[in-house]
């Protein structure tokens, strides 16, 4: 049998030098007074990725696993599922399809930011969010203002 080469795929785990989160909790305040909670856990025991979205009416849990979306109305008792293909690799499918949607709009020239399935603005978002979010966890916890992501090419020390 002949030993794994070493390099970036084939070293142990827990003996190397990687500091990716295997957990987190961002917790974000909006201009508009709203607050959400992002909750990562790579520690599941189906290894497959759940959505949970909480509001003041209902929430949605999402389960790529079984394939669908649930929603639950609070006031009504109401659940609503929704079934959805999660075929393909990367994220559900996911990656699959934001790259068809982009490639679709670059072949026919469309110029309007809202007719793929996310804006750049939208992604520049939430990227500034992730990067934030690291920036953060590499310094304590140092809250992170999106906006002086904007002004500056370097975050806050």
């Amino acid at each position: 049998m002949k030993a794994l080469k070493e390099g970036p795929f084939g070293r142990c785990v827990y003996r190397c030098d990687n500091n990716v989160v295997d957990h987190q909790v961002v917790n974000m305040e909006f201009v508009n007074g709203a607050n959400a909670s992002f909750i990562m856990s790579g520690l599941t025991q189906s290894g497959t990725r759940r959505v949970q979205i909480m509001g003041t009416k209902g929430e949605i849990i999402g389960d790529m696993e079984k394939g669908a979306f649930t929603l639950y109305r609070y006031t009504t008792g109401e659940q609503l599922e929704i079934r959805c293909s999660v075929q393909g690799d990367g994220h559900g499918g996911g990656d699959e399809r934001m790259v068809s949607s982009f490639l679709r709009n670059v072949c026919q020239f469309d110029s309007n930011p809202s007719h793929g399935l996310t804006s750049a603005t939208a992604s520049l978002q939430s990227h500034l969010m992730a990067f934030a979010a690291e920036h953060s966890r590499l310094h304590e916890g140092l809250a992170i203002k999106i906006s002086d992501m904007h002004k500056k090419q370097e975050l806050p020390a």
